[in-house]
């Protein structure tokens, strides 16, 4: 099993081009820099970076094409600290858990992965969705609260709650590599 907990990153690569779009978009450019702090250092220890977006268009889409359309948006500014490298993991998802119908399952069990720390957008929807269904998955996993958001403070508090009356570790970025060395 690999030591390192990979870093899922949870549609930060996006134009924000929805409902209650703008206030997200400004939350997720906030944790932007902490968030791309603790991906370096994952990818410090030998850990992988897998970015999980929803899929825009009729299936057509790539990240290619996301970070495209998130670079001529408002969220550029994302993008300057989390565009994707060659060597992260980049899946397209219909729904919204990282899990629902998409390969990442496959992809941590093929690298003997079984522990997940869940990053980026929305803390009340698709992190709490993901964060589920790993636990269904028997994958061990933490929330990183401070490189989590929401479209709201109380839905980003909502969700953080429901995550720790689920007995989920929520830690902050700064403990985050080391959540699972506890015992």
């Amino acid at each position: 099993m690999t030591a390192t907990p990979a870093l899922l990153i949870l549609d930060m690569i996006s134009t924000f081009d929805f409902p209650r779009g703008a206030p997200l978009r400004r939350a997720a450019i906030d944790i932007a820099p902490r968030l791309a702090r603790l991906k370096r250092r994952v990818h410090e220890q030998g850990g992988l970076c897998l970015y999980a977006n929803d899929n825009t268009g009729a299936w057509r889409s790539d990240f290619a094409a996301l970070v495209t359309l998130a670079r001529a948006s408002k969220a550029e500014p994302i993008l300057d600290h989390l565009e994707p490298q060659p060597d992260d993991a980049l899946i397209l998802k219909p729904r919204h858990s990282a899990f629902h119908q998409t390969a990442l399952h496959f992809i941590l069990e093929s690298r003997r992965i079984r522990r997940l720390l869940v990053t980026g957008v929305s803390t009340e929807a698709c992190v709490l969705a993901t964060a589920l269904d790993a636990r269904m998955l028997e994958i061990d996993v933490a929330v990183v609260a401070d490189c989590v958001a929401a479209s709201s403070a109380q839905r980003h508090r909502d969700g953080l709650s429901v995550l720790r009356h689920c007995d989920f570790p929520v830690v902050r970025a700064s403990a985050a590599l080391s959540v699972f060395d506890r015992g």
